[in-house]
């Protein structure tokens, strides 16, 4: 069965998107193309750097999809499911120097606005580690203090794997393209994100 979309999808919105789309996969090649062999430890700080830029950028892609067709939509649906962590992620990177305080939304007392904050020792978000030259390109683990479901302090862990969300990202442009009745030759023959999507 098709999946069914809003008939006055905003175009300008979907463009939008598409653009935030581009931009992760130009961030994406310059993560890639970062080689300081005589320093390693600057190449992966580098690589981090771009990588938080990264994740900004596909979260605009998905918040411009939702925009378009609402947060319920297939569209929607789907890139969440192969990528839940995306969005908490943007959010703690967006929100960084709450977390390093303890008083980011998932470090408060019932995870309400106005709760009560952690009480730290250390920072609350730091990168644990990164690595790369994996299948999933570049990869950052984030480690964030949070509450657990009883409120109590603990330790998340969560991946950007830049190659992998750039990818999704590029797909969830061309669905976008595609279900916005804009995916056409001319479209295709100048567009190297919806003519192959995965290939990075």
């Amino acid at each position: 069965m098709a999946t069914k979309f809003p008939r006055n999808v905003d175009k300008d919105m979907v463009r939008w998107a598409h653009a935030w789309a581009a931009a992760a996969s130009q961030t994406y090649e310059t993560i890639e193309s970062i080689s300081i062999p005589e320093s390693p430890a600057t190449e992966a700080g580098r690589r981090d750097a771009m990588t938080m830029v990264l994740v900004d950028a596909v979260r605009n892609v998905a918040r411009g999809a939702e925009s378009s067709f609402g947060q319920g939509s297939e569209l929607i649906r789907r890139f969440n499911e192969a990528h839940p962590q995306l969005k908490n992620l943007r959010d703690r990177f967006e929100h960084y120097e709450d977390y390093v305080r303890g008083t980011g939304v998932a470090q408060r007392e019932g995870r309400e606005r106005g709760g009560t904050p952690l009480e730290l020792d250390t920072a609350g978000i730091e990168i644990s580690a990164s690595s790369g030259g994996g299948l999933e390109g570049h990869l950052v683990c984030i480690a964030v203090i949070e509450r657990d479901s009883n409120g109590q302090p603990t330790k998340v862990t969560y991946e950007a794997p830049s190659k992998t969300i750039t990818a999704a990202a590029r797909q969830l442009a061309r669905d976008l393209v595609e279900a916005a009745g804009m995916l056409d030759e001319h479209h295709l023959d100048r567009c190297e994100i919806c003519a192959d999507p995965r290939n990075l």
